[in-house]
């Protein structure tokens, strides 16, 4: 760039934030032109661009930029580069331009927060550094006025390993987005989390790779796996430091149908575990064993997320008079030291967890006009640490799940039994003293954030309310108490999420049914299935009530609930076949049938398809509240709201193992719900599914 071309740029460059956010002044139209004639060739954007978290007349833009020339580096690294955003593809109708630096103390990501923008507009959008564009443009749309009422359609993403499967599923996502007439294309995805895998490495042996990662700059102790486990699990690692994370952010956002997606739709992230450390809480991690305190890695985390996801954050206006809590990341110190003690609300106090967990919130409200409320949840950051430590896993040993009498008993610490919780725990004749006998009750979202979520609730005004909630609240039981003789408990499948938290979650669905908040839709993801069901206020009351609708989407690409099941079945013997269904060599998923009606269901079509037989056993509070579950999927969801009902459509890609290409992967099936709005103090009522495509299975036997 010539000297007098830079200064013409630098006069124009409002400087500050660094690259995170800018109010930057407008340049005059007439600039592109002197950017068009310098010297081009020297920057690209390898991982796309974006936007997020739109607003009735703001957006955040964001973007990536490299040189690829380490000589045409100016001022100390910085990249200087520009947006144009117009009303139209062709940039015919431009209506601003902003200038922007890209650090290198951020990876050379640019957050640009746009404003000034029309309500309820598709807007165009591309980057520029020197005479280098950004190889496509982007599009966005903004929110309507807060008192405008028209229908909400959106679709619900989550979980997309980059080594476990393609994202074939965005691909079909866009195009079938392209394809639609205008009225029905979506307004905005949803990520409910697991955007990124912090391992590498990590592809379960039932799966081939799509494709690796590769070394971490950092990253843990390359992993020695034994002669029994795959090739491609050899030298697994990882993200320890802000360089491996940038590394494995850069790598994901260099998938062609990732970046379709995020160029198409603007998108609302919350984050689950992945995004830090598996199965993580606060700012401890749990790798090993029970795990250790690790908070440098989560500040390292929440620092990527950040510069890498265009969230809204210290911009997000209050909510119907409620001040917003989310804020962007700030940098602190902190070294891996003990947690602390927690506090009544089970925050361990230790300065460097509280600090780590300070530097980021993103916990926020989002408006659609009079139409939809959503409510973005962060259920990692604040959370208890999870009752089934190693010892008492030890204890539970040979139990087929985690008993729901003993992890109700631990969640609830000191107000299990009615304020007199037991000093020891049993099970199968073992036992150890109670390691929750003097801990608060458990929670995930800490006692900040769920004051936050009441007041968000009763304050709002939507005619729906959608919770982003990163786990599932839905009851998914396996019903051992029904097996004559067998002398097991009924079990949990899986306490990673509201099912380790049993307390909190019947705590908040009897506030909701008692402060009489109407059209609450949970949308979940974490368990890698298609679900739909209802939520109870407590789910082992002798008469079920229900508070609220949820659907649990499945996973872009990351392994399927039916495929881990199956693999750590097949040497269980009689369990097996409640797993597998295999009828003259035609193999089906018995796991959505033993779900949702009960184990003696699941073990009877092995032998009989008699309705006789069926009404005998099937157990219709087997996971109470379930109604519907779809194991061996990938895909995502589409919801779309009016003033009567919202519909689902769960949208079943089936097998991401292969680059399904520009064409996008063909669909399996599509599953669609009907939720009819209902009054304040009512129950909600699910309609459906309805197929298009084959069901799975039960739904195509006379079972259902």
């Amino acid at each position: 760039m010539s000297q007098l071309d830079r200064r013409e740029f630098l006069k124009l460059f409002t400087a500050g934030a660094g690259c995170f956010a800018f109010a930057a002044s407008a340049l005059p139209f007439a600039s592109r032109r002197v950017w068009a004639q310098a010297n081009g060739g020297h920057y690209h954007f390898p991982q796309g661009l974006a936007s997020g978290d739109p607003q009735p007349d703001a957006v955040m833009l964001w973007t990536r930029v490299e040189t690829t020339d380490p000589s045409a580096q100016e001022m100390r690294g910085w990249i200087d580069l520009y947006v144009q955003v117009a009303e139209d593809e062709a940039f015919e109708r431009l209506v601003m331009e902003r200038a922007a630096r890209a650090d290198p103390a951020a990876d050379h990501t640019v957050r640009l927060f746009i404003h000034g923008l029309k309500p309820d507009t598709v807007y165009y959008y591309r980057f520029f550094a020197g005479g280098d564009q950004s190889p496509y443009p982007g599009r966005t749309r903004t929110a309507p006025r807060a008192n405008a009422t028209r229908n909400v359609r959106f679709a619900a993403i989550s979980c997309q390993s980059y080594e476990q499967g393609y994202y074939g599923a965005l691909r079909r996502l866009v195009n079938d987005d392209i394809a639609a007439t205008p009225e029905n294309r979506i307004d905005f995805v949803l990520h409910l989390g697991d955007f990124i895998y912090e391992r590498t490495g990590d592809v379960p042996e039932n799966l081939r790779p799509a494709r690796l990662i590769g070394p971490l700059p950092d990253g843990t102790e390359p992993w020695e796996p034994d002669g029994t486990r795959p090739w491609w699990q050899k030298g697994g690692q990882a993200a320890v430091t802000i360089a491996d994370y940038r590394t494995i952010y850069r790598k994901y956002l260099t998938d062609p149908d990732l970046q379709a997606a995020r160029a198409r739709f603007p998108f609302i992230h919350t984050w689950d575990d992945h995004e830090f450390t598996n199965d993580a809480w606060q700012s401890h991690d749990t790798y090993f064993g029970d795990g250790e305190p690790a908070q440098r890695r989560k500040l390292a985390a929440n620092r990527a997320w950040f510069e890498y996801i265009p969230a809204v954050l210290t911009r997000m206006p209050a909510f119907n008079g409620i001040a917003s809590e989310a804020h962007d990341f700030k940098p602190v110190r902190v070294d891996d030291t003990p947690m602390g003690e927690p506090d009544g609300n089970f925050l361990y106090q230790g300065e460097d967890n509280l600090k780590a967990l300070s530097s980021l919130t993103i916990y926020r409200t989002l408006k659609w006009g009079t139409m939809l409320d959503l409510v973005v949840t962060d259920l990692r950051s604040y959370r208890s640490p999870p009752v089934l430590t190693e010892e008492v896993k030890e204890l539970i040993k040979g139990a087929p799940a985690a008993p729901v009498s003993l992890v109700k008993l631990l969640d609830a610490g000191t107000t299990a039994n009615d304020g007199v919780p037991p000093e020891t725990i049993q099970y199968g004749g073992k036992e150890m003293p109670n390691p929750r006998h003097d801990a608060p009750a458990g929670t995930q979202m800490g006692a900040a954030q769920k004051a936050w979520f009441k007041s968000v609730l009763t304050a709002s005004t939507a005619k729906w309310r959608v919770w982003a909630n990163g786990g599932p609240a839905l009851a998914m039981r396996l019903d051992f108490s029904r097996i004559p003789f067998a002398g097991l408990q009924d079990g949990y499948v899986g306490t990673d999420a509201w099912q380790g938290y049993p307390g909190e979650l019947k705590e908040l669905m009897t506030f909701v049914r008692e402060a009489e908040v109407g059209n609450l839709v949970s949308v979940s993801g974490d368990y890698h299935a298609f679900a739909a069901g209802r939520l109870p206020v407590d789910s082992d009351a002798d008469d079920l009530s229900y508070a609220a609708v949820e659907f649990m989407t499945a996973a872009i690409s990351s392994g399927d609930m039916y495929s881990s099941v199956e693999l750590r079945t097949r040497n269980s013997g009689f369990f097996y076949r409640a797993v597998m269904l295999d009828r003259e060599g035609k193999k089906f998923e018995n796991w959505n049938n033993t779900l949702v009606n009960g184990l003696r269901a699941g073990i009877l079509v092995n032998y009989s398809d008699s309705a006789y037989l069926r009404d005998m056993v099937v157990n219709d509070r087997a996971s109470p509240g379930l109604d519907y579950m779809d194991s061996y999927a990938h895909g995502f969801s589409l919801i779309t709201l009016n003033d009567e009902a919202m519909t689902v459509e769960q949208v079943n890609v089936g097998d991401v193992s292969r680059d399904a290409g520009p064409a996008g992967a063909d669909v399996l099936r599509r599953a669609r719900f009907t939720v009819k709005s209902w009054e304040p103090g009512a129950e909600p009522k699910l309609e459906g599914p309805e197929f298009e495509g084959p069901p799975p299975y039960p739904w195509t036997s006379r079972l259902i």
